[in-house]
C-alpha cells in the first residue's frame, strides 16, 4: 500500500471534522508507538499543504524503567529527524496514582493531558493532536458498555474536544490500515511490551475478545461501533444544551477553591442529566478526565448523609453538606498553628480570627461569634488545626469527648477536620471555631471579663 490513500483519507477527515485550519500551530503527542509515529509522519506531510507549524510532545510515565527512557530517547531522535521541536515531561506515575488513590491508567492520563494543555498554552499553540484510531474507539465503547457508563460512554472518543482543544485526526483509521502504512513507508516505531500482555482489561479486549467478535459475528464490528459513536455524540450534544440551562439554576457557590450546587435542584433532575451534570462539573473543577466509577461514587454521595465524600483527581474532593454538594481542594486543609494575642485581628491564609474585650455577652445566632469567660484563659493561646488525640468538653456536656468523634456526630467530613481552626489556651480547647465552645470556658453568673471571639472562613 502506498501512502496516498491513507494520507488522502487523513486530509479528508480533518477537513470534514474541522480539526485543523490553515496556518494553525499543532502540538503532536508522540509515544513512539506505531500509531503516534504514523500520525507524526502524516502531520509532517500535511505541514506543507496547510502551512501549519508542528511541535512534538512526549510524556515519560516511568512505568517500564529502561524501556520508558528508551521510548523518550527515540521520540527525541525522531522529532529531530523531522525537524520538529520536542517537549518532554516525566513523572513517577506509580507513586502519584498511589497518593491520589487512582488507577495507574487514570493517573497517567491526568498527568499526560495536564502537561499537554499547560505546554500548548505556554508555547502559543492552538491544538493537541493524539493518535487514537478507530479500534481504540471501539475498545473504549465496549469497555464503557461493560462498566455501565450510560450515554456518555457510548459516545466513545471524540474527534475534537473543544473544551480541551484535543483532536484525533486518525480516529477514522483502523489499526491494520495504519500498520500497512507504516510498513510500506518504512517508518520506525517502538513496540510497547505491555500491549502484548492481556492482564490489562483493554489489552484483553484488544487481544482476545474483539478478534473473536470480528471472526465469528461481524467482521466490520469496528465500523459499526464507529457509527454508534457518531449517533450518541449527536445525542450528547443535545443533552449538553439541556445541561447549560440547568447549570444556571444549580450552581450556588463558585470560588477558586470551591464550587457548590443546590442538592434539591440536582435531585429533581432526571438520572441521566444528574450523571452528565456531575461529569461536566467534575471535569471543569479538576481539569481532568473523569472515570465513570468516579461518577457513580459521586451519585452515591448525593444520596448519602451529610459529611459523605469521595476523592477526585488532582487532589480534589466531592462531598455532601446538608442541602449542597461541594467540590473542594484538599490542599485547602494543610495543617497550621499560630500564636494568638487577645484584642487583635488576624488575617490568616484560609480564615480571619479576631478577639476583643466586651462589656457583656450579646445574644447571637451567628455560629462564628462566641463569648467566653476571659478570666479562665491562660497565658499560652494558640489557634491551630486538629491533631490526633484532641479532646474537649462540648458546651452543655460534663464529660470529655474525642474531637474526631465530635466531628463525626456533627457530620463533618473527615478530610475537612484539618481545615477547622481550634482555639486553645494552655493546651485546653476553648473553641472549635464556628461549631462549639468548651463548657469550661462558658459565660456564667460569676463572669466579669467577657471576651468576644469572631471567626470567618475565607471562600
Amino acid at each position: 500500500m502506498t501512502e496516498q490513500p491513507l494520507f488522502h483519507s487523513f486530509q479528508e477527515y480533518i477537513h470534514n471534522n474541522h480539526l485543523i485550519e490553515r496556518g494553525e500551530k499543532i502540538l503532536v503527542s508522540v509515544s513512539g508507538g506505531i500509531d503516534s509515529m504514523a500520525l507524526l509522519d502524516l502531520s509532517a506531510k500535511l505541514k506543507t499543504r496547510l502551512k501549519i507549524e508542528i511541535a512534538v510532545t512526549h510524556f515519560n510515565h516511568q512505568l517500564r524503567g529502561k524501556e520508558s527512557d528508551e521510548d523518550e530517547a527515540f521520540v527525541r531522535s525522531a522529532s529531530k529527524e523531522y525537524g520538529f521541536d520536542c517537549y518532554v515531561e516525566n513523572a513517577d506515575t506509580n507513586r502519584i496514582a498511589e497518593n491520589e488513590k487512582l488507577s495507574i491508567q487514570e493517573a497517567a492520563r491526568n498527568l499526560r493531558y495536564a502537561f499537554f494543555t499547560k505546554l500548548r498554552r505556554s508555547i502559543g499553540f492552538q491544538k493537541i493532536a493524539t493518535a487514537h484510531n478507530a479500534d481504540d474507539n471501539a475498545e473504549t465503547i465496549i469497555l464503557n458498555i461493560l462498566r455501565g457508563s450510560g450515554i456518555h460512554g457510548l459516545t466513545g472518543i471524540p474527534a475534537f474536544k473543544k473544551d480541551t482543544l484535543i483532536i484525533r485526526p486518525l480516529l477514522f483509521a483502523q489499526r491494520e490500515t495504519i500498520r500497512e502504512y507504516v510498513e510500506s513507508n518504512q517508518i520506525k516505531f517502538r513496540e510497547d511490551s505491555s500491549n502484548l500482555k492481556s492482564d490489562y482489561t483493554r489489552n484483553f479486549l484488544r487481544n482476545e475478545l474483539l478478534p473473536l467478535i470480528r471472526d465469528n459475528i461481524n467482521p466490520n464490528f469496528t465500523k459499526a461501533l464507529g457509527r454508534t459513536s457518531e449517533i450518541f455524540n449527536q445525542l450528547e450534544e443535545y443533552i449538553q444544551k439541556e445541561i447549560e440551562t440547568v447549570l444556571k439554576q444549580i450552581i450556588i457557590l463558585r470560588t477558586d477553591n470551591e464550587m457548590g450546587i443546590d442538592l434539591v435542584v440536582f435531585q429533581n433532575q432526571p438520572a441521566f442529566i444528574q450523571e452528565h451534570l456531575l461529569l461536566f462539573l467534575a471535569k471543569e473543577f479538576t481539569s481532568s478526565e473523569i472515570e465513570f466509577n468516579t461518577i457513580k461514587n459521586m451519585l452515591s454521595i448525593s444520596q448519602a448523609e451529610t459529611g459523605s465524600y469521595c476523592s477526585l483527581p488532582m487532589g480534589k474532593v466531592f462531598y455532601r453538606d446538608r442541602k449542597r454538594l461541594i467540590f473542594t481542594h484538599t490542599s485547602h486543609f494543610a495543617p497550621f498553628s499560630y500564636s494568638i494575642k487577645l484584642d487583635t485581628k488576624y488575617n490568616f491564609g484560609t480564615f480571619i480570627f479576631e478577639s476583643s474585650t466586651a462589656a457583656s455577652q450579646e445574644i447571637t445566632n451567628d455560629p462564628n461569634i462566641e463569648y467566653i469567660d476571659g478570666a479562665k484563659l491562660g497565658d499560652d493561646i494558640i489557634i491551630r488545626s486538629w491533631e490526633e488525640g484532641d479532646r474537649f468538653i462540648p458546651l452543655g456536656m460534663k464529660e470529655e469527648k474525642k474531637l474526631s468523634d465530635f466531628f463525626i456526630d456533627q457530620k463533618i467530613p473527615l478530610f475537612k477536620k484539618h481545615s477547622i481552626p481550634i482555639l486553645l489556651s494552655d493546651d485546653k480547647i476553648v473553641w472549635v471555631c464556628g461549631i462549639r465552645i468548651d463548657d469550661r470556658f462558658k459565660i456564667t453568673d460569676q463572669t466579669k471579663h467577657y471576651i468576644r471571639l469572631y471567626y470567618s472562613p475565607k471562600p
